[in-house]
């Protein structure tokens, strides 16, 4: 009760300091549109940039009617970024705006494992098990203020005994938690059944978003370690096809579709995948558009997509998720336009001359 106290007055005391100008709010912070820059006809993409519309509250106070966050992770540049170093254009016209460090406006982070432990991930689960519990341990090392669940799922999220899963766990999830007891509860997984192809990534990230004890004013991340595209809402009765023809027979609960999961995340959470290759995914797949494949909701939340082989220990590390943290960006600018639907271009060139570029087209403030 102290602690809530005492957070409440310090917030409290911002808004108050914000009020009379002591502390910096970033309407002092953006500069003015550039006058007379265009959009480069060439740039360059050595460099791999991850992004998303950011719409979760951070620290500094934000006084404008159109103000906008663009969420950039830029891998291998966590520090001495200045907006020296980007070009941001809104509509293709160019934009003043602040740039501040994510890890600075948000505290600490949550993540959650969402760990499809159906029959058929029988090849994956021991690697997956002792991948998880290296990578909760390189958290810890790591210093960060991180909390750690876990939702285990087959067609049902949880995952239970009494169903098509065959498995359920005590407790039936894990609660964000400190990171050694994630480890204890991700040495005690195990693999069930499972009925037809699909499970329910779906049904498993929504109730740990709605679950979960979110800490305020965290980065928010999933970490989906699956081999299977996902049910959704109606499935059977669509009628259309499956990779492979492993499409879906059976029930299951809870029911969302891919566009319920992206409303409820886009702005506010990311999704990285960790997807097994076979019958499912393939390293050269480029369309995403499947209502099944969860890999779109990653694009669009800036997540990052790994492939596994089946038969191998899958390396949580590739996801880089401390250095992703560590070099997590905020762009904020004011809109240009009230328009429903933008497009947001990012340039980038480092200090050490690489450049990279990301594209938001369509996106929603």
């Amino acid at each position: 009760m102290k602690t809530r106290t005492k957070l409440a007055l310090i917030i409290l005391g911002v808004i108050i300091l914000a009020a009379c100008g002591i502390v910096p709010t970033l309407p002092g912070l953006i500069p003015p549109d550039p006058f007379g820059v265009s959009k480069p006809d060439f740039w360059g993409d050595e460099v791999p940039i991850y992004g998303s519309v950011d719409k979760a509250p951070i620290l500094t106070p934000i006084d404008l009617p159109l103000a906008v966050k663009i969420r950039v992770s830029i891998p291998g540049y966590a520090e001495g970024l200045t907006p020296d170093n980007f070009l941001v254009f809104e509509d293709d016209r160019a934009q003043g705006f602040a740039l501040v460090k994510e890890a600075e406006e948000r505290r600490g982070a949550d993540i959650v494992f969402i760990v499809d432990v159906t029959g058929s991930m029988g090849t994956e689960i021991a690697g997956v098990k002792n991948s998880m519990v290296n990578f909760i341990q390189a958290l810890e090392a790591g210093g960060l203020d991180v909390r750690v669940g876990i939702v285990p799922y087959g067609d049902y999220a949880p995952a239970r005994a009494d169903t098509s899963d065959n498995i359920g766990f005590d407790p039936a999830f894990l609660n964000l938690s400190d990171p050694t007891v994630a480890e204890g509860y991700a040495n005690g997984l195990g693999v069930g059944y499972g009925a037809d192809g699909p499970e329910n990534a779906y049904g498993a990230i929504m109730y740990a978003w709605n679950n979960m004890a979110w800490r305020r004013g965290t980065q928010r991340i999933f970490i989906l370690i699956t081999d299977a595209f996902s049910h959704y809402t109606g499935d059977i009765a669509d009628g259309l096809e499956w990779p492979s023809g492993w499409g879906p027979s059976n029930d299951f609960d809870p029911k969302y579709t891919k566009d319920e999961v992206i409303n409820a995340l886009y702005g506010f959470a990311t999704l990285h995948i960790v997807a097994s290759t076979g019958g499912y995914y393939n390293t050269t797949d480029t369309d995403f558009s499947h209502p099944g494949d969860p890999r779109e909701i990653a694009l669009l939340t800036g997540g990052l997509i790994i492939y596994q082989d089946p038969y191998g220990e899958p390396d949580l590390s590739a996801i880089g998720i401390t250095e992703y943290i560590a070099s997590s960006w905020l762009i904020i600018f004011e809109s240009d336009s009230p328009a429903t639907t933008h497009n947001v271009d990012v340039y980038f060139e480092g200090p050490d001359g690489k450049r990279g570029e990301l594209h938001l087209a369509g996106v929603t403030y």
